[in-house]
C-alpha cells in the first residue's frame, strides 16, 4: 500500500485496459489469490500444462484441489485445447493457460470450452506481460491474469507480480485478501474502525521492488522494442539455415508477442545437449526450459496421460541468450555458432 506500488496499479491497470490490478510480492502470489477468489476446494480439479513452472500447479495444491495435466502444442509449447477438452468432467472448476515464452494461447477456443462447460478460466502471464490475443492484451481474457516481474522476466523487479481481475464480481473480496483479509482499504471515513472479514495474506509488493517495476514501465515500448529486434534478427537469419536438426520455436503472427524467449526445438534430446554443450566451449551459454510436471518425482501422482508433445517439447527445446541490451556483434555470433554446429552434424 506504498506510493510506488499505487503509481504501478495504475499504470497497468490503465495500459491493459484491466477492471482491477494489485502488485504482488510474485506471480506465485497471484495464481494463489485467484485460487482462494473461485474457492477452490477438495476434490475439485484445474486442468494445466505440464511444461510451465511448479507455481501453476502448487497453487491448485494449497486449496486441498488436484492438478490435472495436458498436453502442448509442437508449434507453440502453449496449451492444446483439444487435449484440454479431453480431460474436462463434473470436477473440473478451472483451466490454467501458460501464455509460454511471451505468445497467446488460442484464447478463442478456450472461451469456448469455459463457457460450455461453465468454469474459470485463469492466465497464467509470468512470460507475457505486453502481449495481445488479437486486440486484447493477454492476462485480461480470462477471469483473471497473473504477470511476473521476476528477474528472469522483460521488466524486472527482483521479486515482483501482478494479478488482473476481469470479472468485477470479485473486484472486493480480492482487496480483502490482499490485506491480510481485513477490509481496511474499503471503509469509508466516517467508518471508525476496520475488521476481519475473510481468509487473506501479506499478498501484496513491497516499494522497493514496485519502484524497479515502475522505472521500467515508463520505458516499456522501448524494451520491448529492442526484444522485438533482437528476436527478428535470430529468426530472419536463423530460418535460412537448410536444416533437419532443429526448428524454431513460433507464435501466430497476427497476435501480439512479448518476445520472453527465443527458442530452438531439436529433434533429439541426444542433439540437443550435445548443441547445448559446443555452444558452452564456444562460451555461449543456452538453455533447457521446464522439466516437465507430470515427468517429476511429485508431479508422477496426479493425472498425466497423453504428453506426447509436452516430452518432445522438453526433449528438444533450448533457449538462446536473449536480452535487450545485447550487442549485434554478440547476437552475429551466436548465429554463426548455431550454423557451425548444424554443419558438423
Amino acid at each position: 500500500d506504498g506510493f510506488f506500488q499505487k503509481q504501478c496499479e495504475n499504470y497497468i491497470r490503465k495500459k491493459i485496459k484491466s477492471n482491477f490490478v494489485a502488485l504482488t510480492q510474485n506471480c506465485t502470489s497471484a495464481l494463489e489469490i485467484a485460487m482462494i477468489l473461485i474457492n477452490l476446494k477438495k476434490d475439485d480439479e484445474v486442468i494445466m500444462p505440464s511444461y510451465t513452472f511448479t507455481s501453476t500447479a502448487n497453487a491448485v495444491l494449497l486449496r486441498g484441489a488436484k492438478p490435472v495435466f495436458a498436453d502442448v502444442n509442437l508449434d507453440d509449447a502453449n496449451l492444446d485445447f483439444k487435449s484440454v477438452k479431453k480431460k474436462i468432467n463434473k470436477k473440473t472448476k478451472a483451466i490454467i493457460v501458460v501464455h509460454y515464452g511471451g505468445n497467446s494461447c488460442n484464447m478463442d477456443k478456450f472461451l469456448e470450452i469455459k463457457r460450455k462447460n461453465n468454469i474459470f478460466l485463469i492466465e497464467d502471464c509470468a512470460h507475457s506481460f505486453g502481449g495481445k490475443f488479437k486486440k486484447k492484451y493477454l492476462g485480461t481474457i480470462g477471469d483473471f491474469g497473473a504477470f511476473s516481474f521476476h528477474e528472469t522476466k522483460n521488466l524486472v523487479g527482483g521479486q515482483c507480480g501482478a494479478l488482473s481481475v476481469n470479472n468485477l464480481k470479485f473486484k472486493r473480496r480480492a482487496k480483502i485478501i490482499l490485506d491480510k483479509g481485513t477490509d481496511r482499504s474499503l471503509i469509508s471515513n466516517k467508518k471508525k474502525y476496520y475488521s476481519w472479514k475473510d481468509i487473506g495474506s501479506e499478498y501484496r509488493s513491497a516499494e522497493l521492488p514496485a519502484a524497479l517495476v515502475f522505472s521500467q514501465l515508463k520505458k516499456l515500448d522501448k524494451i520491448q522494442n529492442l526484444r522485438k529486434k533482437i528476436w527478428n534478427f535470430y529468426f530472419q537469419e536463423l530460418k535460412k539455415i537448410n536444416t533437419k536438426n532443429f526448428k524454431i520455436l513460433g507464435f501466430d503472427k497476427k497476435n501480439k508477442s512479448a518476445y520472453h524467449v527465443f527458442a530452438l526445438i531439436f529433434k533429439s534430446l541426444k542433439i540437443r545437449d550435445k548443441f547445448i554443450l559446443y555452444m558452452k566451449k564456444k562460451r555461449i551459454l543456452c538453455y533447457f526450459h521446464y522439466f516437465p510436471l507430470h515427468k517429476s518425482s511429485f508431479g508422477k501422482k496426479f493425472k498425466r496421460t497423453g504428453m506426447v508433445n509436452t516430452e518432445k517439447i522438453y526433449n528438444g527445446l533450448v533457449r538462446l541468450p536473449f536480452y535487450p541490451t545485447m550487442k549485434d556483434s554478440d547476437i552475429k555470433k551466436i548465429i554463426s555458432k548455431v550454423v557451425e554446429f548444424n554443419n558438423i552434424n
